[in-house]
């Protein structure tokens, strides 16, 4: 399968090296911040206990339960939470 590569050739020359950018493509660019604070969709398998504890856990808190997912992975992103890994 070819990857698509049309965003990357917009901004290369003839030789493929990266180009000046114009005044349009900076009036195009999406800023780092926030790109970085956009959401992206995607597709998790969860135990059914665990989304269960969260669903439960959104009711009594009144918010969506993807929202409560999401701002409980952005709490441990943002604290640098480590994930303990023990394999026996």
């Amino acid at each position: 399968m070819k990857k698509d590569t049309s965003a990357i050739e917009n901004y290369t020359d003839n030789d493929g090296e990266v180009r000046i950018l114009t005044e349009k493509d900076l009036a195009n660019a999406i800023p780092a911040k926030d790109f970085l604070e956009a959401k992206k969709q995607i597709c998790i398998r969860l135990k059914a206990k665990t989304l269960f504890y969260f669903q439960l856990m959104a009711k009594e808190k009144d918010i969506p339960y993807q929202t409560l997912i999401n701002m409980y992975l952005d709490d441990c992103a943002e604290k640098k939470k480590d994930l303990k890994i023990e394999w026996e």
